[in-house]
């Protein structure tokens, strides 16, 4: 085994944990820790729940919010039905880091 070989198999970090977005007690954890990565990490979890972007759903509004120590980011899209639907982001591990 290689100096660098144990690195590979150790088992790689879920990019998204905790729950499915529809409240702030169920918020997607992003796992990243800078904005670069997580804002599209945010975006690509909508494309995988409501398909693409521009055709299926349209970005309607984004809002920080920070509640018990936590920061969260609550984004709104429009599907192309019309209805709304939201998303609750836990954002902490990489807010405000470039």
């Amino acid at each position: 085994m290689g100096f660098f070989d144990f690195l590979k198999s150790k088992k790689k970090q879920n990019l998204y944990a905790g729950g499915n977005g529809e409240s702030e007690e169920y918020a997607v954890i992003i796992n990243t820790t800078t904005s670069l990565q997580g804002i599209p990490a945010e975006y690509a979890f909508v494309a995988s729940k409501c398909g693409k972007e521009n055709v299926d759903w349209t970005f309607e509004s984004q809002m920080a919010l920070r509640r018990n120590g936590r920061n969260y980011d609550y984004l709104t899209v429009k599907l192309k039905n019309g209805d709304m639907k939201s998303f609750y982001f836990d954002i902490t591990q990489f807010y405000g880091k470039f």
